[in-house]
């Protein structure tokens, strides 16, 4: 297990100046009123652990003014990471993060691409394996962002949802997998080998997806067509033996009835290219084949969305002419309903990029009809491809065919030629028995390696899905193994967290996490919202004591808590919750680990027993804020 603890936090730019007193291990006080900088502190601390902040950006409707119109600017933090000290240093509205180990410096970014970045170097500092997620379409790896969900207690997100909210907020990051994942991640409880199980079997399963869609594909192409190649190997063998016997035939008869010249070399060559004509022919009418079924879909496909555009200029038309879709009266109630811009009907604002809607305006509606129309001229684009591909394949056609006709005759002006005192009606018919016979064996020569290419396609299947049948077969076991050995880490949990409640605001008898590992207080009855409160810090707490006490918790012993006092909780009740810290701590001190709280809170808003770990206070009342302009701090 790793830990991570912050010793100092600094900002500079080209106007405004902070640096923090040397934080320490243990619990760290940063006091003060509304508005003098505390979240700040916490913001800079997750800005350069690879967090975004939104109040950094330009343009944000809350945007932090002497931050965002400042210059030059960057977060610092010295930290130490399982005692070996690092200089992170990130720069305001960058991506990238530079890491200082006293002997070299790297960059890694915060985005992830093809390369290692900066997530995966703390995580892999921190003995953390970097987990690949998956939901439907959607693939990704967990990053340290995600894992501070748990680690920073904030004052944005709503208590009673205990997990810290995104920056991105939408299904797939605030997703029930994502929360499950981190949890486990935290408390070890997903392990290394599991992890590692886990993306052995996926590997395999798009392996053996693959290989079954590939044979699939292939018996879809050959339908119909009789691809069993012991039959086709006794077929061989017959028609190989009636052309070796045709083939004495006439060298017997020819021989004792054929005065023999140069031009017997010419037929035998004629004969051959006739051959290799005839099968070339055959060959070509099966390409022709596959292009014109590809050409019947995309035609199908073609004329649908030819048809969608009709309507959808129908639509507008008529949407133009009636005003159907203007919403100028809810459709519901009839009343007078003004539309307001990036605002749903019921009035709520639309933030969700992955946001859809069924009803449309005119304008719209011509934006999805330009949609249509580029996507109707790809498709004329493949039309006009495979109608060339067709095109050219039957202008070869023609000239192979007229080739054979030529050929043909080329053949029989040749035999006849020869002079010849035999029955020139018995060899013709012995020439055509070879033709046709040639013929036959061309096209089982070609089924024998289509037969042979379905027999591999077949074994590799076979070979991937038992591979597949095997590592699934562990996966199971190891699941098992992996409920057994942890439920007794779930019953801790939820006996220090039910302890810590009870003795909490909250007033709680029974407490526990469900198989979501959310909590269930008291089976489930009403408590006050300023109950979220505690019921969302001890939850924190009580992942803090377990990383202290257990070697296979994860978490790195760091919590950072910024400003609890809301949803309605009084001075009185978050003192008591706050000092309930102290049990939190106790609960986990047979463990060596190092740990580290860093609190943000107002001005004698803590217990007493805090008070000597003050570390920083700013006091909006005395103009102490935690950015200093520049001159005056050097003036200082």
């Amino acid at each position: 297990m790793g830990s991570l603890i912050i010793e100092k936090v600094k900002y500079s730019g080209d106007k405004y100046i902070y640096e923090s007193p040397k934080l320490t291990k243990g619990i760290n006080l940063i006091v003060g009123d509304n508005g003098s900088g505390k979240s700040t502190f916490t913001y800079f601390i997750e800005y350069c652990l690879g967090n975004n902040i939104k109040y950094f950006e330009k343009d944000n409707n809350k945007e932090y003014v002497e931050i965002v119109n400042d210059t030059n600017n960057f977060v610092e933090l010295e930290i130490l990471v399982n005692s070996n000290k690092y200089q992170l240093k990130r720069f305001i509205n960058k991506n990238d993060v530079f890491i200082n180990d006293g002997s070299e410096i790297t960059i890694f970014p915060i985005k992830r691409n093809q390369n290692k970045i900066f997530s995966d170097w703390l995580l892999e500092k921190l003995d953390i394996t970097v987990s690949e997620l998956n939901m439907g379409t959607y693939s990704w790896k967990l990053n340290f962002s995600d894992l501070l969900r748990l680690i920073i207690y904030d004052q944005d997100t709503e208590s009673k949802k205990i997990y810290k909210a995104p920056i991105a907020s939408n299904f797939v990051s605030d997703s029930l997998i994502i929360r499950k994942t981190v949890f486990e991640v935290l408390l070890g409880i997903s392990s290394d080998e599991y992890f590692k199980k886990h993306d052995e079997l996926k590997l395999i399963t798009k392996k053996k997806d693959s290989a079954l869609s590939e044979l699939n594909a292939f018996n879809e192409k050959y339908s119909g067509v009789d691809l069993e190649k012991i039959s086709i190997e006794n077929q061989l063998k017959v028609f190989n033996e009636t052309l070796e016997k045709a083939y004495s035939e006439r060298r017997l008869y020819l021989s004792s009835n054929t005065k023999i010249d140069e031009k017997t070399e010419f037929i035998n060559e004629t004969q051959e290219e006739l051959i290799e004509t005839d099968l070339l022919i055959s060959e070509k009418n099966l390409s022709l084949s596959n292009f014109q079924v590809e050409y019947d879909k995309i035609s199908k496909l073609y004329e649908n969305q030819q048809n969608e555009i009709k309507e959808i200029e129908k639509i507008i038309f008529t949407n133009d002419k009636l005003n159907l879709f203007a919403f100028k009266i809810c459709p519901f109630c009839m009343s007078n309903h003004e539309p307001i811009k990036n605002h749903c009907l019921c009035g709520s604002e639309i933030k969700d990029k992955n946001y859809e809607k069924f009803v449309y305006n005119s304008n719209e509606y011509d934006i999805i009809l330009k949609h249509k129309s580029k996507s109707i001229e790809t498709l004329q684009i493949a039309l006009d491809s495979y109608f060339k591909q067709i095109s050219s394949i039957k202008n070869e056609l023609t000239d192979l065919s007229k080739k054979s006709n030529d050929l043909t005759l080329k053949l029989k002006k040749l035999i006849s030629s020869i002079e010849f005192s035999g029955n020139t009606e018995l060899v013709d018919n012995l020439n055509e028995k070879i033709l046709e016979t040639q013929k036959e064996l061309d096209k089982l020569e070609y089924l024998l390696e289509i037969s042979i290419k379905k027999e591999e396609l077949e074994e590799k299947f076979d070979s991937i899905n038992e591979k597949y049948k095997s590592k699934n077969k562990e996966f199971r076991e190891l699941h098992l193994e992996f409920v057994s050995q942890n439920k007794s880490l779930i019953t801790e949990f939820n006996k220090i967290y039910c302890e810590l409640l009870q003795k909490s605001s909250a007033g709680a008898n029974i407490a526990e996490i469900d198989d979501d590992y959310m909590p269930i207080v008291d089976g489930g009855v009403y408590k006050n919202k300023s109950a979220d409160v505690p019921l969302r810090l001890m939850y924190y707490f009580t992942i803090l004591a377990l990383s202290l006490k257990n070697e296979s918790v994860k978490h790195p012993g760091l919590l950072i808590i910024d400003t609890p006092e809301d949803s309605g909780i009084d001075e009185d009740n978050l003192k008591k919750d706050l000092d309930l810290l102290n049990l939190a701590i106790e609960r986990g001190e047979s463990s060596k680990k190092e740990y580290q709280i860093i609190l943000t809170t107002g001005l004698d808003k803590y217990p007493e027993s805090f008070k000597e770990d003050i570390k920083d206070e700013f006091n909006e009342s005395k103009e102490i804020f935690i950015l200093k302009e520049k001159t005056t701090y050097n003036n200082v």
